[in-house]
């Protein structure tokens, strides 16, 4: 019912556990706090059909609400505000994304553990983005204004399309985070994606109004909670 969360487990360096099969929540007390113990935290994602009342009851607390949506890529239209920007897809030119380097992220759930500060939140992403420049650097990008790299769009092919997983501003960009956005949209329906889809953090209002004056189509919000040992 609760399975080890592989990624976050490496990030700390504890066991990290994410909930598989809402029947947790149906067991006894002391079954649930059984199936807890070996973990140092564990994420549960409420969607459709799971009442907030029985997280709660399991020790959990709601932490962030993720909205998932989809974009059209194809229909985008260029300004002349990109035309300044340059696109390198790491099957291109290989490279790497330097956590010292990334702009703070304001609206991460992560920040709430005990202990975990911007450096580790980063770092994190480093994590991420190495993963992600591994599995599909066809779907992974720098981009640059001047020859300096601004910022970097990471994605990869899914069952659904194409995710669009990651996009992270260098500390000190030049450039706008809607600047950084369309211009990757616009790179990845260069290359012939025609559907992009991912979540994000409600609280992320920047965000929200990037993809939204793009045309994105917003489903239904999954909530995230986390129990934390204490």
């Amino acid at each position: 019912m609760i399975g080890r969360h592989d990624f976050n487990s490496e990030w700390c360096g504890q066991e990290v556990g994410i909930v598989r099969d809402n029947a947790f929540f149906e067991l006894s007390v002391l079954e649930r706090e059984n199936r807890l113990r070996p973990w140092a935290w564990v994420e549960a994602r409420q969607g459709a059909g799971l009442a907030s009342r029985a997280l709660g009851a399991a020790g959990f607390t709601q932490v962030d609400t993720q909205m998932p949506f989809k974009i059209g890529l194809a229909r985008l239209q260029g300004s002349p505000s990109l035309e300044r920007a340059e696109v390198r897809f790491a099957d291109q030119e290989p490279f790497h994304v330097p956590g010292a380097e990334l702009a703070d992220f304001a609206h991460e759930r992560f920040a709430v553990l005990p202990g975990v500060g911007m450096a580790d939140l980063n770092r994190r992403y480093a994590l991420w983005s190495e993963q992600l420049l591994q599995a599909d650097p066809a779907h992974c990008m720098q981009v640059l204004v001047g020859g300096e790299v601004q910022g970097w769009f990471l994605g990869r092919q899914t069952e659904q399309g194409l995710e669009l997983t990651l996009a992270m501003l260098k500390r000190g960009a030049s450039i706008s985070g809607h600047l950084l956005y369309h211009r990757a949209l616009l790179a990845y329906a260069e290359r012939g994606a025609r559907v992009g889809h991912a979540a994000f953090s409600v609280s992320n209002t920047p965000v929200l109004n990037i993809y939204a004056s793009l045309g994105a189509r917003f489903l239904a919000p999954v909530a995230s909670w986390f129990w934390i040992a204490g």
